[in-house]
């Protein structure tokens, strides 16, 4: 069932409140339930990996200067926001340790370990290539790419059949969110909306497919999140614009490039539903990304957001949506807004710290995850 737009600003707006009163002492305890957070996904979820693994072959790479992870680690950290994103709430609500990127070897992996990297797509890139589609980046990354990092992580945090089993009880595992980087390269292929929409069943099916691999090997606790509004996106609103009012809907925001979204969400939430019946000792949570947003865009104000710019990036370098692919944040031409706390979005792509914040809370007490994070953690 939807919830009404007002009910959602509402219940984003009592969310902090809850969080006050939960973890009034300055720190939340050390979860009596999760020991260690896995986390895969794309760019709304990698800690540093994709910083490490491009180095190499990417000159410059945009993550790792200013004035990204300005807000609140004072530096870049290949966090694609200014500050901290969903995951790293998550974490602190649990009483846990950022989680660290798996291609950081100097860190010790026992609270767990996130294997996301900007880029990432649920299908392997073989699949892309193979369906001539090469506006795919060389990065082998896909969502069964980072499982398999994971399984070679396994032997040196547990190393037993029942030490593995309990120590997979004990984390939680966080998937993404996966899809939204397929559908931009099948549509930077010159893929309409529509032929895109003839692949989301094989873009669910592999995410599917990998939130039961990892069930297989042993996860009991799982975060499956669905994709965010990408017609409110300004890299989207800037490379897909219209000509034709009629394109765009009350909120300013493509609305083919939504229907996408939705298309995509309410596919991925009857396979989280089908995946609870198939193993009904496994907790599986579906988080939402798009109801959120769509309340940011519905009264900004009340989230301390800027109205007239909830659909500008605050890092760019100008046009209607303040971004510009070449001078995209990070680099040379491009500022950051002088309160990113006031901006939805940071970068024309992500979002801020504060747009993160208000959506971890709605995954940690509802109502934007179904069970929420806090109470699958009880079970």
């Amino acid at each position: 069932m939807k919830i009404p737009v007002a009910l959602l600003v509402l219940l984003l707006l009592v969310a902090p409140c809850l969080i006050h009163v939960a973890y009034a002492a300055g720190h939340p305890p050390r979860s009596k339930h999760f020991s260690s957070i896995f986390s895969f996904g794309n760019s709304y979820a990698d800690t540093g990996n994709f910083v490490r693994l491009a180095a190499p072959i990417v000159p410059v790479i945009p993550f790792n200067n200013s004035p990204y992870g300005d807000t609140f680690f004072h530096r870049p950290t290949g966090r694609a926001s200014n500050g901290r994103i969903v995951l790293d709430f998550i974490a602190e609500a649990l009483g846990l340790p950022f989680v660290p990127p798996s291609l950081d070897k100097a860190q010790n992996f026992s609270n767990g370990a996130n294997f996301a990297v900007v880029g990432a797509t649920a299908l392997d890139l073989a699949y892309f290539l193979q369906n001539n589609i090469t506006s795919v980046p060389p990065f082998n990354s896909s969502f069964s790419v980072q499982i398999g990092w994971f399984e070679q992580l396994m032997p040196s945090l547990c190393n037993t059949t029942k030490g593995c089993k309990n120590y997979m009880a004990k984390s939680l595992f966080v998937m993404g969110e996966f899809g939204g980087n397929d559908y931009v390269f099948l549509l930077a292929a010159n893929k309409t909306v529509k032929q895109t929409k003839a692949y989301v069943p094989a873009v669910v099916n592999a995410i599917t497919a990998g939130v039961e691999r990892l069930i297989k090997l042993g996860a009991k606790h799982l975060v499956v999140p669905g994709n965010l509004p990408t017609g409110c996106i300004p890299i989207m609103l800037t490379l897909y614009a219209s000509p034709n009012a009629s394109d765009y809907d009350h909120h300013g925001c493509l609305k083919k490039l939504n229907g996408l979204a939705l298309y995509h969400n309410d596919l991925l939430r009857r396979h989280v539903r089908e995946l609870r019946s198939k193993y009904p000792y496994t907790k599986i949570a579906y988080a939402d990304y798009y109801e959120p947003v769509v309340a940011f865009l519905h009264k900004p104000s009340n989230f301390g957001f800027a109205g007239k710019t909830a659909l500008v990036a605050c890092c760019g370098a100008g046009g209607r949506y303040n971004y510009n692919a070449t001078a995209a944040c990070g680099l040379p031409g491009a500022t950051a807004c002088a309160d990113p706390a006031a901006a939805v979005n940071w970068d024309g792509i992500h979002l801020t710290e504060s747009a993160y914040s208000y959506i971890a809370k709605g995954w940690l007490h509802g109502p934007f995850a179904k069970p929420p994070i806090l109470r699958l953690a009880r079970h």
